[in-house]
């Protein structure tokens, strides 16, 4: 019986091959789109689920709660004596791990340099995580100092494919580092990426620390892992040693002006929903996730409409063929299992080409959510069960209520010629043809604010100069080697000025550092972001001077003292203008920053327009720089760059000359707002091109079934356009309502996406009303073809169709 059934849908298949087609394509493309939407899913969820003890593990975050506002600040890093009162102090916890990700150091092995990603951590680091090794002992290579612990990729690099084991390397040129022991490669989704880890006895060398307790509170930068007991109740846990800071260092965090607490976040938790960031590895978001899951399955949705739309509207075809098969004796569960076969088979062929069609695609979607997916990805066991299960939904929707609909025909009305098939399910078409443009319509209006944004994110002026500057990575130079290579710069033809700092604009300094007005410190703390700079910062990125000066480095004061604020920091501290910060003192609990004011510049964006302009104090301060920024003439680049690249082979390492763009790396900070356009610029394109698929077999449906009225109607004397008016007109008109609907929807989730920015373009309905017409345009172009088709068509044939 299941043979004939397969038998009968192949030839249904080849009989009618333009529905076929339609419907084969659409379903194509909606598997296409539920393709990428389990691969992409599955890999987001399963982060961090690869560690056995996963349910039991939490990231300490520092939460600052600022007094005056009450607005709350997260960071991944606690100060340094967080770990051990926790160790010690609190039963519930079984093991704590330290992390620290400086100082970081370029790595050599046989004269050839390494930039790896590497952390400091403790012996608690592989007792805790589930990462696999593959020679040494992991726990005494993190007991010792100067012994590292390497992946298998990174010892390949290092050692040129041969056994690392017990071998050195060298850190900073001359620091030996022997390796304790190799591990795996770290599994791709996991939130701590790394390729070298040191001991933490070798941070505690470095840095002359051995008691933590010892560097306070106030050094909020150590990460802190924690695996607590079996059995523990983690709510009373994390409700206890919530007030760690308040009940050990209260005073002092209030003299900050702001109130910390302790967050403990789930370990699965980190990657997707994390407000605090990941200082090594990625980070996604669940919003996205959402966003991805939410458009491809409109996608499949909407090729499961046109399947239905199609189905009960070509019934005409079949009307005979089921009134005769229940005469003959033939059940309804037999024509709803023959109709659900055929519904399988087209979803099967459809599965084959969205396979295909995936595989082209695939590095379109790559770049769209910055992965690296390949055609492998689709092995995997999870995304195989999840494609089968994918397949059997979708031949589920798409039949259902087409075979519930064929099988439920009365056999007598059908052979006496009463029932109208054309006429059955006219609402529900009618429904989801609305709902197909709706979708369309608001990813094509969600398009356009997306794109407006970053339009407006592009264009807007920035307040600094950030085309035809060169930055260079000189964190291996030392201090003295930079004033005269700033000199040695300077004299190559072609670059304007060079200067070295710890900022620039797209990658902030030290931000958060509290400061106060000299004899206001309890009154007014602010939190700022410290820049150290030289006396060619503000020339090499054209900021604009409101009041004061710049550093002069002939004024032993302006080295010692100096301090330059931006607009935004003047408010901070409550002077009301430029001219009253100048000469009034800063001072600050770390020392930075701390000084005199000697000038102000004017407002700049340093962190893109998604955030607000912040405080900065600029301090003239070499010594905690390493980003050396050169401005050059236009037109000069390639000069500059070889110039550049042979300083670098003749006085350095050739490796060591590491450099970007600042124009493209500020372009960085809308990487997000790039793909999400893309995203929907390519959904939104699906979606309306599927709809529009389905539209044209219903066109060709209705101007088939009403070709005899088209016929008469010309007889008695109507032209091409009316017949062309009086067949788009239903169609339009349902577009219409799409759109109409659509409009509210997407100026709702339009003005709630652009909350995420301090700056942003203003939705204009004129622009949503262009959107609209253009899908007016579309669909009439589509409906007006088959129409003109038919109204040049023969009116003999028309008459002779009964």
């Amino acid at each position: 019986m299941l043979k004939n059934y397969f038998k009968i849908a192949f030839r249904n298949l080849q009989k009618r091959k333009a529905f076929s087609i339609i419907n084969i394509l659409s379903l194509a493309l909606g598997l296409t789109g539920g393709i990428f939407m389990l691969v992409y899913s599955l890999d987001e969820f399963s982060f961090d689920k690869f560690h056995e003890r996963a349910d039991r593990i939490y990231r300490v975050n520092t939460v600052f709660v600022d007094l005056k506002s009450g607005s709350e600040a997260y960071n991944n890093d606690n100060g340094w004596p967080v770990g051990q009162v926790l160790e010690a102090e609190f039963p519930e916890v079984e093991k704590v791990v330290y992390t620290i990700g400086w100082p970081r150091m370029d790595v050599t092995s046989d004269n050839e340099n390494f930039t790896p990603r590497m952390l400091y951590t403790s012996k608690e680091f592989f007792e805790v995580f589930s990462f696999e090794t593959a020679k040494g002992d992991v726990s005494s290579a993190l007991e010792k100092p100067y012994f590292a612990v390497i992946t298998e990729e990174f010892e390949a690099k290092l050692f040129k494919g041969e056994d690392g084991l017990n071998k050195e390397f060298f850190m900073g040129d001359s620091i030996p580092v022997t390796v304790g022991a190799v591990v795996k490669n770290v599994p791709q989704n996991s939130h701590i990426q790394f390729d070298l880890l040191l001991s933490q006895a070798t941070f505690n060398v470095m840095t002359g620390v051995t008691d933590y307790s010892e560097k306070g509170w106030s050094n909020i930068n150590m990460g802190n892992y924690l695996l607590l007991r079996e059995g523990v109740d983690q709510e009373a846990f994390k409700k206890k040693a919530k007030t760690l800071y308040m009940d050990k260092v209260g005073d002092m965090m209030r003299s900050w002006g702001s109130e910390a607490f302790l967050f403990f976040e789930p370990m699965e938790d980190i990657y997707l929903k994390s407000q605090a960031g990941n200082r090594f590895g990625p980070i996604g978001s669940i919003d996205r996730v959402y966003m991805v899951l939410g458009v491809c399955l409109f996608t499949i949705l909407i090729a499961c409409i046109n399947f239905v739309n199609l189905s009960t509207a070509r019934s005409v075809d079949r009307f005979k063929e089921v009134g005769l098969r229940k005469v003959v004796g033939s059940s309804r569960m037999a024509l709803i299992t023959q109709f659900m076969t055929e519904a399988f088979v087209l979803t099967v062929i459809g599965l084959v080409i969205a396979i295909l069609l995936s595989n082209t695609m695939m590095a379109v979607f790559n770049d769209l959510v910055n992965k690296t997916y390949t055609l492998e990805s689709l092995l995997k066991p999870e995304i195989l069960i999840g494609i089968t299960a994918l397949l059997l939904i979708i031949s589920l929707l798409a039949g259902y209520y087409p075979s519930m609909h064929l099988s439920s025909l009365q056999p007598v009305k059908i052979l006496k010629g009463k029932f109208n098939p054309g006429s059955t399910g006219i609402n529900l078409r009618k429904g989801l043809v609305v709902f197909q443009f709706f979708i369309s319509v608001s990813l094509a209006l969600g398009t356009l604010v997306v794109l407006n944004q970053l339009d407006f994110m592009q264009q807007k002026e920035l307040g600094f100069a950030k085309d035809e500057i060169l930055v260079i990575n000189a964190s291996r130079l030392s201090k003295n080697r930079i004033e005269s290579l700033k000199n040695e710069l300077n004299g190559i033809s072609g670059i304007l000025d060079v200067t070295y700092s710890n900022g620039i604009p797209g990658r902030p300094g030290w931000v958060g550092q509290i400061a106060y007005p000299e004899g206001r410190e309890a009154e007014n703390p602010v939190s700022v972001e410290f820049l150290s700079v030289d006396e060619d910062y503000l020339s090499t990125l054209k900021l604009n001077l409101v009041a004061g000066r710049f550093f002069d480095p002939e004024r032993e004061t302006d080295r010692t003292e100096g301090l330059v604020l931006n607009e935004r920091a003047v408010k901070q501290f409550g002077w009301d203008s430029p001219e009253e910060a100048l000469g009034q003192r800063i001072v600050s609990p770390s020392t930075t920053p701390q000084g005199t004011v000697i000038g102000v510049v004017r407002d700049y964006h340093q962190l893109g327009l998604q955030r607000s302009i912040h405080g900065i104090a600029m301090d003239w301060a070499p010594d905690y720089s390493y980003w050396l920024s050169l401005r050059f003439e236009p037109g000069q680049t390639s000069s500059i760059l070889e110039a550049l690249n042979q300083k670098w082979k003749t006085d350095f390492f050739e490796t060591d000359f590491k450099y970007f763009f600042l124009n493209e790396d500020f372009e960085r900070l809308y990487q997000a707002e790039l793909r999400m356009s893309k995203m929907f610029r390519l959904f939104a394109g699906l979606t309306l091109l599927i709809s529009l698929i389905g539209l044209l077999g219903l066109v060709s449906f209705m101007i088939e079934s009403r070709a005899k009225e088209m016929s008469i109607r010309k007889v008695l004397g109507a032209n091409v356009t009316q017949i062309v008016y009086t067949l788009s007109k239903e169609f339009m008109l349902l577009v219409v309502i799409a759109s109409v609907l659509a409009i509210p929807v997407a100026w709702y989730f339009g003005k709630e996406w652009l909350q995420n920015f301090a700056y942003r373009a203003p939705m204009g309905l004129g622009n949503f009303f262009s959107v609209i017409l253009l899908a007016l345009l579309v669909t009439l172009t589509v409906v007006g073809l088959q129409a003109l088709r038919a109204a040049f068509g023969n009116t003999v044939n028309g008459l002779r169709s009964e």
